[in-house]
């Protein structure tokens, strides 16, 4: 489908202690976990794909894997959300059915014999359920979250599925310290941490959709010509003290250059033989889409709907944004 699969460096690790732990066949066992949890995001992937979401990557960790979308569409969230967990419970009951006609492999961990294609049954049976669990980051949570939405407030039913998750991790918490279970604390802190996450990103995202370019971006525009030398741009900086400048060209913007472009060059080069592309945004975009972009550019470039220049963000731009939202929010807490 297109979508990159990734390791992080922490389930390299993890895979040596299982090694060193449980030989060469706690190895494979492991692997084909990880299989069906490459499955079960696939699943999730290919139901977002359908409505027009961009699967940035798959990203495997040691506690599961984690399919990065672009946006969780609101629709069709229900959809998206419960595909993973149907298909890795169809996915070991398809193996349970093969294990009766086909003697696989035995693995032989600690002393005990597992069966290979049974275990891995019964573990993507136990990963389907465990994902329904009512609780973000679990499938269950957003599955408890669409269903709240379809009778009130997207937000206000991120709360409440937010509260509940966090109500379920204290029952968890409690059980682990009572049975010694160290694991189920560990999920029990895991669970806590994302239901209270999702309600504050939430939140941050619906703030953020609301502040548009144009309020926050720096109107007053100090522009190069591509025929101006980098002895041109040293005596701007001078002037102006900016370290990045958009180049334009009969009202156009046609390129962007910073100090670093002109760090290691001679001051007699031209302007448009150092330019970069420039990272340019409408008016209309929001506060998400501007740090998206700044993610990968020092600077974005605010055109109006004739492709005009119109202003300039910078991340210190968006730094005292943040700062003021925080400072609105605390008001708000006072009152």
């Amino acid at each position: 489908m297109g979508i990159p699969i990734e390791l992080h460096i922490t389930f390299i690790l993890l895979l040596l202690l299982v090694y060193y732990f449980w030989g060469l066949d706690g190895l494979i066992l492991y692997m084909f976990l990880f299989a069906s949890v490459v499955i079960h995001e696939l699943a999730h992937s290919y139901i977002a794909k359908k409505y027009g979401v961009h699967i940035e990557r798959i990203l495997l960790l040691p506690i599961g894997g984690m399919a990065m979308m672009d946006r969780i569409p609101k629709r069709g969230e229900l959809k998206i959300a419960i595909a993973g967990p149907v298909v890795s419970i169809l996915l070991g009951i398809v193996l349970i059915i093969l294990s009766y006609f086909i003697e696989g492999p035995v693995l032989y961990i600690e002393g005990i014999d597992y069966p290979l294609i049974t275990t891995v049954a019964i573990l993507n049976i136990l990963l389907g359920i465990f994902n329904l669990f009512p609780a973000f980051p679990m499938d269950g949570g957003r599955i408890l979250r669409s269903l709240l939405a379809s009778k009130m407030n997207y937000i206000k039913a991120t709360r409440i599925a937010s509260i509940i998750g966090q109500f379920l991790s204290f029952v968890l918490l409690l059980l682990g310290i009572l049975s010694f279970n160290v694991i189920l604390i560990l999920i029990a802190l895991f669970i806590y941490y994302g239901a209270s996450q999702e309600y504050n990103t939430l939140v941050t995202e619906d703030v953020f959709s609301k502040i548009k370019a144009r309020d926050i971006m720096t109107t007053r525009v100090v522009a190069v010509s591509p025929k101006d030398t980098v002895k041109d741009l040293v005596d701007l900086m001078f002037k102006y003290r900016y370290m990045g400048y958009p180049v334009v060209e009969d009202r156009k913007l046609v390129g962007s250059v910073s100090f670093n472009n002109i760090s290691t060059v001679s001051d007699r080069i031209g302007v448009k033989d150092i330019m970069e592309p420039p990272t340019t945004l409408s008016e209309d975009a929001t506060l998400k889409d501007v740090i998206k972009k700044l993610d990968r550019a020092d600077r974005v470039y605010i055109l109006d709907r004739n492709n005009r220049l119109k202003g300039i963000i910078s991340k210190t731009d968006v730094l005292r944004m943040l700062k003021i939202i925080e400072l609105k929010n605390n008001s708000k807490k006072d009152k």
